[in-house]
């Protein structure tokens, strides 16, 4: 609990923290080259940090208050107090500025990624409903058609078991075909029940490798295994992949050449491989079709492995590689329900985000280039307003009254004013406005005491 209240007083404390570090940037005066890069990275981390925005407009307030409220008490003039405001706001604001704007730009590619994750999420809802209604009416279908003429079917052979005239293996037979149909119309009852509720439809889970191949054989289909691996190395592979390939090669064998040898083979390594041979009959040949194979092969994919097949003149074979367990086989479900792809759409918002996002950080450039450009005007401005021409400067002499001086001085001062001594009054003017020449930054310094003119000389920032 009280680790709780500190990280939640902190986290109280950040935003006035920030604000009242950004104003006092902003309130320091002639800043040295390392407080100015102190200032500049307090700036940026506001700028860049949560409501950079909101915080950056309350500090410039709270600046502009506190400095309102020193010139009132008597602290530097308010000329001195604007221009110092003006550089300060170039020093701090451009910095500021790249915070905001990079926060933006992640911003602006964050929500792009955001929206594609919530289209991905509706694409997938709605193909999960339209699997869903297909799912049911499938479900319908075979209850409806199906089911009823598999009952039908055993109805009949009910019937036909007893009738005292058959004969004993005919009877046989007969009770046989039709046990075997009761269980197909339970299994078809539980694919039934689980393409309602949303499970895989297909072999049931208590279904095995030797129970399929016995079912087979009873069924009167003559298989031959080889090769077939031992019950735990067959744990490692998913069980209901390998029944699947098992029915289906041997109801493809089947359809295609009844009465046929099935020969099926087992290779066991890092993946487990099957291989199904049966013959094909002459006038089966070349016409192997249907779902099954391809929904089969699909399944395989999407689990990592593969299915190949290879229909001949007089034989067809089938190849399954199943892939070991493990997390690396993502589950079929989860792909049946991926959306379908829509890389174009995606690219295309992606690269519309980092457009927006190149274009956020070449205006800040300009906006920065531009608020230089404006100090920079601001600064001539100020520095023609204060120049004295070196004739007129030539004509103060010391001892003169300041009235007199006052009449070859400008109306404006370089600021900020000079320091001066006790009783002494000094004041610095330009001596040129041209920010290339080689006087830039130089100044005619006047000095005062007591009414008069005690120094009138050249000064420059090598010779102060």
């Amino acid at each position: 609990m009280d680790q709780r209240i500190r990280r939640a007083l902190s986290r109280r404390l950040v935003a006035p923290g920030a604000v009242l570090a950004l104003a006092s940037v902003l309130l320091m005066s002639e800043p040295g080259p390392w407080a100015a890069l102190l200032g500049a990275v307090v700036a940026f981390a506001v700028g860049i940090g949560p409501s950079g925005v909101r915080r950056g407009a309350v500090a410039l307030l709270l600046a502009v208050l506190l400095s309102t409220v020193l010139v009132a008490a008597g602290g530097p003039e308010w000329r001195e107090s604007v221009r110092e405001m003006v550089f300060a706001l170039a020093r701090t604001g451009i910095p500021w500025l790249a915070g905001v704007a990079w926060r933006l730009r992640r911003q602006v590619r964050r929500q792009a990624t955001e929206a594609l994750a919530q289209k991905r999420r509706e694409r997938s809802a709605l193909l999960r409903e339209e699997r869903d209604g297909e799912r049911l009416a499938l479900a319908e279908s075979l209850h409806d058609d199906l089911g009823h003429a598999l009952s039908l079917v055993a109805l009949n052979l009910g019937r036909i078991e007893l009738d005292p005239a058959l004969p004993p293996t005919a009877h046989e037979t007969v009770t046989t075909a039709r046990r075997q149909l009761s269980q197909a119309v339970e299994r078809l009852g539980a694919s039934v029940a689980s393409l309602r509720d949303g499970a895989a439809p297909g072999v049931p889970h208590c279904d095995d490798v030797d129970a399929l191949l016995e079912r087979a054989g009873r069924a009167g289909v003559e298989v031959e295994v080889t090769g077939m691996p031992s019950p735990g190395q067959l744990s490692a592979f998913d069980r209901e992949s390998l029944t699947r390939v098992l029915r289906e090669a041997v109801t493809n064998a089947v359809k295609h050449a009844p009465g046929q040898a099935v020969r099926i083979g087992f290779t066991c390594g890092e993946a487990l491989e099957v291989t199904v041979r049966n013959p094909v009959t002459g006038h089966r040949a070349g016409t192997l079709s249907g779902t099954g194979l391809s929904t089969l092969a699909r399944r395989l994919r999407a689990e990592g492995g593969e299915l190949e097949t290879r229909a001949g003149d007089r034989e067809f074979s089938l190849r399954a590689r199943i892939p070991p367990k493990g997390p690396a086989s993502p589950p079929a479900a989860a792909v049946r329900e991926a959306p379908a792809d829509d890389g174009g759409h995606e690219d295309a918002v992606l690269t519309g985000a980092r457009r927006r996002g190149r274009a956020i950080l070449a205006g800040t450039a300009v906006l920065a280039v531009a608020v230089l450009g404006a100090v920079e005007a601001f600064d001539a401005f100020e520095t023609r307003r204060a120049l004295l021409s070196s004739e007129d400067f030539a004509l103060i002499r010391v001892g003169d009254t300041r009235t007199r001086a006052a009449r070859l001085l400008p109306s404006h001062e370089v600021l900020p004013r000079p320091a001066s001594a006790p009783g002494t009054d000094c004041h610095d003017y330009a001596v040129t406005a041209d920010p290339f020449d080689d006087a830039s930054g130089d100044a005619y310094r006047i000095c005062y005491t007591a009414g008069l003119v005690v120094s009138a000389r050249y000064v420059s920032p090598e010779n102060p």
